[in-house]
């Protein structure tokens, strides 16, 4: 499905700094988030990363309380997460959806 083809809804970067002690059972939590997770939130992606941050999610929400009761009620209080740093973003143009089948 292209950018044009959704219907639009605010796409958020979330970066999540995880206690080095915590981080399998942080891993497993994330790993048992549905596609789903809260009204109005649909994930896209949960990746590691390098850096400062440990872990990131894409998702896209309805609107931005939905998107900040997401990050303070869900993903906040999952073990081992010590600090989130959420961005919300424009696309420019989407390569996943495109490549994938």
């Amino acid at each position: 499905m292209s950018t044009e083809d959704r219907i639009e809804m605010p796409l958020y970067l979330t970066f999540l700094r995880v206690d080095r002690t915590k981080t399998n059972d942080c891993k497993r939590h994330l790993k048992a988030l549905p596609e789903k997770t809260n009204p109005g939130i649909n994930l896209y992606y949960i990746a590691n990363v390098f850096g400062d941050w440990d872990t990131c999610i894409w998702f896209e929400s309805n609107n931005n309380d939905h998107a900040m009761n997401f990050v303070q009620n869900k993903l906040a209080t999952i073990p081992g997460v010590t600090l989130t740093y959420t961005m919300p973003t424009t696309p420019i143009k989407e390569y996943y959806k495109t490549h994938r089948k």
